[in-house]
């Protein structure tokens, strides 16, 4: 895990780096300001950021970001409407897409940022496409209900992140559609522990599917869990 502050690598688990970015355990009267800040950090390294995929978040080579992404295609068996959270300057949306037609399926790309300035960036990328929306998951009110929704957990502090995956897929996804969030991982990390989908067991979702994603080396660097809204929900 790197912390988006100082950009250390950090052991998964981890409640605080040492430059005082907190990951857990965020006081609800701290909330707006924990996504203000990291709202700041990333829209500052993405805007700066040379290439399409690391203005999307990740280094490395063209081929790094297609081996470490194109698993958020996998859980997609037909066509329908696909919202990213978090989707900095529509690259992924755009790839996505393309990936999609390979499998000669459709998908209606949908973006949502809290950066305004990634959002207008991820305009640009997609000038065909009117559905790209400035808002903070957290709190946005959705303009409707999708077939595919990816996120990832890092986009809320960890004492919100059941919270976070239980409005997702109460508001969020269709019925019998896909919440699909989005893991990775860096090789310095302990690969044996920390994955997404035991995580996500521990709050009580059920029945996670589980895709993957490799470096050039074969090392396992990008998990991909999907939930069902029908089968997943914490039973009370």
């Amino acid at each position: 895990m790197r912390c988006p502050q100082c950009l250390q690598t950090l052991p998964e688990l981890v409640g605080q780096c040492q430059c005082g970015f907190a990951f857990d355990e965020v006081a609800a009267v701290d909330l707006q300001d924990w996504f203000a800040k990291n709202q700041q950090i990333l829209e500052t390294a993405y805007t700066n950021a040379p290439t399409p995929w690391q203005q999307s978040g990740k280094s490395g080579t063209f081929e790094d970001w297609v081996r470490l992404r194109i698993a958020n295609l996998a859980p997609v068996q037909r066509s329908g409407t696909y919202l990213d959270i978090g989707c900095a300057n529509g690259y992924l949306l755009e790839c996505l897409a393309g990936w999609a037609r390979l499998k000669e399926l459709e998908i209606i790309p949908h973006g949502l940022d809290y950066s305004a300035k990634l959002v207008a960036l991820a305009r640009q990328r997609l000038p065909t496409s009117s559905h790209l929306y400035v808002g903070n998951a957290w709190n946005w009110i959705p303009v409707q209900r999708f077939d595919y929704v990816r996120t990832e957990l890092d986009y809320v502090p960890r004492n919100y992140r059941k919270p976070f995956v239980e409005r997702l897929l109460a508001e969020f996804v269709e019925q019998n559609g896909r919440l699909i969030i989005s893991q990775y991982r860096s090789r310095h990390d302990d690969l044996t522990q920390g994955w997404v989908e035991r995580e996500l067991e521990r709050y009580g979702f059920r029945d996670v599917e589980v895709h993957s994603g490799y470096s050039a080396d074969g090392l396992e660097l990008c998990r991909v869990a999907v939930l069902h809204p029908a089968d997943s929900l914490p039973r009370d």
